[in-house]
């Protein structure tokens, strides 16, 4: 017999409260994906190999930050979304304060996959929390808000690496994190709750499949979305320009000014709110790929870098808590899982983007594929919003009523 006791609910927290602890404490989690760029020449020196080596820092974080997302919707159906999301952060805790005392790239890279399989969990849940909790008129807004947090950890992460390092040592860069990462574990406890108590298993998981197979080629669409981000911000910091990536001033620039562009896709999050999901994915798009267009014909500019970077950021900022309406919806009971999927979708993407940049000789090769793909993503998108479009607005021919007399029908009486 399933166990349908439910827990006792307690009121939820102010929509603004958890927004903002949601938010602050994913900067901290997620940041830790980005770290690691800024610290390449440092961990390079530390375990003894090349820089494109100390990339797998980078990889290997993603990679198992991928398959934590992917578990998290099972874990959440048994234990509840706080808890799989406490869990998570107070292990990863543990791990990062240990991670500094690696001394080897094997070493190092599977500690950095422990903190990636831990963080896993976070964005899902926080995708699902407020798709549970949040009012639909507010939803639009508050998936930005925790996107747009998620995309600034790509910069804040970077810049509070690049900063810790350059005045206290890279192993202080893990220290702080982890020391932040404690009271995070009793401030996301007490803000977050699990509405629905306990439910049966078997009334959570039903349709999922069906749900994973439809949404698909949006899971694929996703990967690109994490995939291009760090594909592009690991090729500065690898195959930029020489005198911006000698620059440590330079490069805290250009990775600051993306945060403008975040912070502008929540103030816009309410009026684009109003549009079709698939019309908003396909239009923020298609501006990232003019982003990354111009990343690939200013290549040598660091000042040209800068700006592409800033309409690539607004787009893919945009994109993504499109994405996620876009899959939540008509998900139903599946929907934690759904999201769950899309995380590792996402995260799947960051891993192989901190890979491609290594494969290029230099960054406009590398922007150029990038567009492509982008293009192609778009064009897909577009037909998708136009079918959409299609069958949202088709006639629909008047119904006559069985005991209705046919000769009025047919006169149109």
């Amino acid at each position: 017999m399933l166990n349908t006791t439910r827990a006792p609910s307690r009121p939820a927290p102010p929509f603004a409260a958890m927004a903002a602890v949601l938010c602050l404490v994913g900067i901290v989690v997620v940041g830790q994906m980005y770290a690691t760029i800024p610290l390449i020449p440092y961990l390079a020196g530390a375990w003894s190999v090349d820089p494109a080596a100390a990339a797998w820092a980078t990889s290997a974080f993603a990679i198992a930050y991928a398959c934590g997302s992917l578990i998290s919707g099972p874990l959440s159906n048994r234990w509840g979304r706080r808890a799989v999301m406490v869990g998570g952060i107070a292990a990863m805790a543990v791990v990062t304060a240990v991670l500094p005392l690696a001394d080897s790239l094997v070493t190092g890279s599977v500690l950095r996959g422990l903190q990636g399989l831990f963080a896993g969990a976070f964005v899902p849940m926080a995708y699902a929390h407020f798709s549970a909790t949040v009012p639909a008129r507010r939803l639009p807004t508050a998936l930005t808000m925790i996107s747009a947090s998620m995309g600034g950890t790509v910069v804040i992460g970077q810049v509070e690496s690049q900063l810790v390092a350059q005045y206290l040592g890279w192993r202080a860069v893990f220290w702080v994190t982890a020391a932040l990462l404690v009271p995070a574990v009793v401030i996301v406890y007490r803000v977050m709750h699990d509405p629905d108590g306990q439910v049966p298993v078997a009334g959570r998981v039903h349709g999922t499949v069906p749900t994973l197979v439809r949404r698909a080629p949006l899971y694929l669409i996703a990967l690109l979305v994490a995939g291009s981000i760090t594909a592009v911000y690991t090729g500065v910091q690898l195959a930029g320009p020489a005198e911006l990536v000698s620059d440590h001033d330079a490069m805290l620039a250009l990775r600051t000014s993306a945060l403008p562009a975040l912070l502008l896709a929540v103030f816009l999050a309410p009026v684009l709110g109003r549009f079709p999901s698939t019309i908003r994915v396909c239009a923020a798009f298609a501006l990232a790929a003019a982003g990354m267009a111009g990343t690939a014909i200013v290549s040598d500019s660091p000042l040209g870098i800068g700006i592409a970077l800033f309409l690539f950021m607004l787009g893919m900022s945009t994109a993504g808590p499109a994405l996620i309406q876009s899959i939540g919806t008509n998900a139903g009971a599946a929907q934690t899982t759904a999201i769950a999927f899309y995380g590792f979708a996402l995260n799947a993407g960051g891993a192989v983007g901190a890979r491609l940049p290594t494969s290029f000789p230099d960054l406009a090769e590398l922007a150029w594929v990038l567009t492509a793909v982008l293009l192609a993503a778009t064009a897909y998108l577009f037909r998708s919003a136009l079918r959409a479009r299609t069958t949202t607005f088709r006639p629909v021919e008047p119904r006559v009523p069985a005991t209705g007399p046919r000769r009025g029908a047919r006169s149109g009486s």
